[in-house]
């Protein structure tokens, strides 16, 4: 009988459904799993799924009987995948179910900071607007629209292209950079990672974390933007250096930055991003993007169905091939 261990579950609210396999099996599942305890909470496990626990070669060691990883999001850098090669344990990631979630998330960032939302709405919590003698109230650094600007997308996958259709209807240029070297996207070439940051007035990252795209946003790049450029990251924290865009955006080299992840989640309240929360230009939402019910939904039918096929002698697509 195999043994299904969650163990996170508790990154998913309560009425997201993880409908059971219809094979005979044991369902274990844990709100959170420290690092001291993922090896304990595996143990017999045939089946784990985890959301953020890192599953490394010390714990993949000390758990004989694994045979499949299924990770509850995209991005599968918690997973050491030659360890699993090397095991022959079977590792799955859930593709293209937040595409429009996130889409929406970034423009919803880029429009907010274009409208100077934060802003105007703080201002008319301070009585701003009430205390001033005309039918409107204006900030300083003015509102801009989107129509007739340049939106740079780093990367090329499917939330990329969800974003670029979104400006396009804005009636925004697009141009791409591909981090894993592709020369184009349909008909359009990709251009350099210097070249993009030059000439857009908005950047928004949709690449994974990798060894290669660990900072690459960082002090050099940064002074390749515009003063008045956004940049948006909806991937993964690191591949921004938070410190690096605090620091732009204090000295007016960066317009404006929105962040749903960050390097560390949840922050610490002594960290830079949170210490930098009150600035004009910054927005953060805590890594949400994903996060729509019905991404969310879709995210845990398509992870069920996966161990289902797996279990039936269905192919699945493995990582760890």
């Amino acid at each position: 009988m195999h043994k299904i261990t969650f163990l996170d579950h508790s990154t998913f609210p309560p009425n997201i459904t993880f409908t059971p396999p219809r094979f005979r099996h044991q369902w274990q599942s844990y709100d959170t799993t420290a690092p001291t305890q993922t090896a304990k909470h595996l143990q017999g496990a045939t089946f784990a799924i985890t959301n953020k626990v890192v599953i490394d070669e010390a714990i993949l060691s000390q758990c004989p009987t694994l045979q499949y990883i299924a990770v509850a999001a995209t991005g599968f850098n918690i997973v050491d995948i030659a360890a699993c090669k090397k095991r022959n344990i079977v590792v799955t990631n859930i593709t293209d179910y937040a595409t429009h979630s996130v889409a929406e998330h970034v423009f919803m960032l880029m429009l907010a900071l274009n409208k100077q939302l934060k802003n105007y709405t703080q201002a008319l919590e301070a009585g701003q607007w009430q205390q001033s003698e005309q039918f409107c109230f204006f900030l300083d650094g003015g509102i801009h629209t989107l129509r007739g600007k340049t939106l740079g997308l780093i990367g090329t996958g499917a939330i990329a292209m969800a974003t670029a259709s979104l400006a396009h209807a804005f009636g925004m240029e697009v141009i791409f950079y591909s981090p894993s070297g592709r020369e184009a996207v349909g008909n359009n070439a990709c251009v350099s990672l210097p070249v993009l940051l030059e000439r857009s007035d908005v950047v928004s990252v949709h690449c994974p974390l990798t060894s290669d795209t660990q900072h690459l946003i960082n002090p050099h790049t940064l002074k390749l933007m515009k003063p008045s450029a956004l940049l948006i990251n909806t991937a993964r924290g690191p591949i921004v250096d938070e410190a690096a865009v605090i620091a732009a955006l204090q000295r007016k080299q960066l317009a404006g930055a929105g962040l749903d992840v960050v390097a560390q989640e949840p922050p610490r309240a002594n960290s830079s991003v949170m210490q930098a929360l009150k600035h004009p230009g910054l927005i953060i939402t805590p890594h949400v993007a994903w996060a729509s019910q019905t991404a969310m939904q879709a995210l845990a039918n398509q992870l069920m169905q996966k161990i289902e096929d797996y279990v039936a002698g269905k192919p699945v697509v493995n990582l760890a091939q």
